[in-house]
């Protein structure tokens, strides 16, 4: 539900703007024509296609040996939206090159899975007895990984085609960094973990809580690297710009694994002249 307020919000804003400049470009023959503009201001909105390449593997405590395998590759879905500005370069009638800024709120979730057939495990059968059985059970893990984003890009136009490519860094401030992770109980169907302490459980004990909670060791900031290709639609002195974009992290997550976030990026830029 937050997630579709804030985009509201975003469209609202940027249909109002879309208005305003409207009318401002009307032409009124007492006043001079308006030189072309060089700076360009407006909002953004993207989908994110998340990879997360991990390694991790968590404690349920400092004393104890971990409780499930590593996992490596994880993916989700997400979005981001914020405010992007464009300043031309040169002469604004045959520039094709520009810089471009992005202040954006970005989702970066991800899920984890590691299937584990025929594993030995502690269970409560049918008659309440504990013992010990082939199992099929499953680790997950699920990422929650929010970052205020700041953009630098640096554009070029592919002659007068519309379309453009742009790169340059990504700075990441994370807001947010948790991981839970389960431990589900696939067959038989009739069994139940037998209960630890220190552990919370799901679904009639068949699913345990190995971790819920920020993600240990894990960095504030992000350094990536984003690069794609763009599409320009002049409406008066309104641009809408849909754009192809790959995303990749630099840096890692976490300090103690090689775990990096990377994203493929569908986006549209709208801008205003300035």
């Amino acid at each position: 539900m937050t997630q579709l307020r804030i985009l509201a919000v975003v469209m609202i804003l940027a249909s109002w703007s879309a208005s305003l400049w409207a009318q401002d470009d009307l032409a009124n023959p007492l006043e001079p024509a308006k030189a072309p503009s060089r700076i360009f201001i407006g909002p953004v909105i993207g989908f994110n296609r998340v990879m997360q390449t991990g390694g991790f593997q968590y404690y349920a405590s400092p004393d104890q040996a971990p409780l499930c395998p590593i996992l490596e590759d994880g993916s989700a879905n997400g979005f981001f939206a914020g405010i992007n500005t464009e300043i031309i370069l040169g002469n604004p009638k045959d520039s094709r090159s520009s810089l471009i800024f992005r202040l954006l709120y970005n989702r970066m979730p991800s899920s984890f899975e590691q299937l584990n057939d025929r594993l030995p495990t502690r269970i409560i059968d049918a008659n309440g007895n504990s013992q010990t059985i082939i199992t099929t059970t499953t680790f997950t893990a699920n990422v929650t990984y929010t970052t205020i984003d700041f953009e630098a890009m640096y554009r070029f136009g592919i002659g007068t085609t519309g379309f453009g490519i742009q790169a340059g860094p990504v700075v990441s401030y994370a807001i947010e960094k948790k991981v839970e992770q389960l431990f589900k109980l696939l067959e038989p169907d009739n069994a139940q973990f037998v209960p630890a302490p220190g552990y919370e459980y799901r679904d009639n004990l068949r699913t345990a809580v190995i971790y819920s909670g920020d993600i240990p060791s894990s960095n504030a900031l992000r350094i990536g690297l984003k690069a794609g290709i763009q599409y320009e639609i002049f409406l008066r002195r309104m641009t809408i710009v849909p754009s192809l974009n790959y995303n990749f992290g630099i840096t890692n997550l976490t300090q103690n694994e090689s775990w990096r976030v990377n994203t493929v990026q569908a986006q549209l830029d709208v801008r205003f002249a300035f």
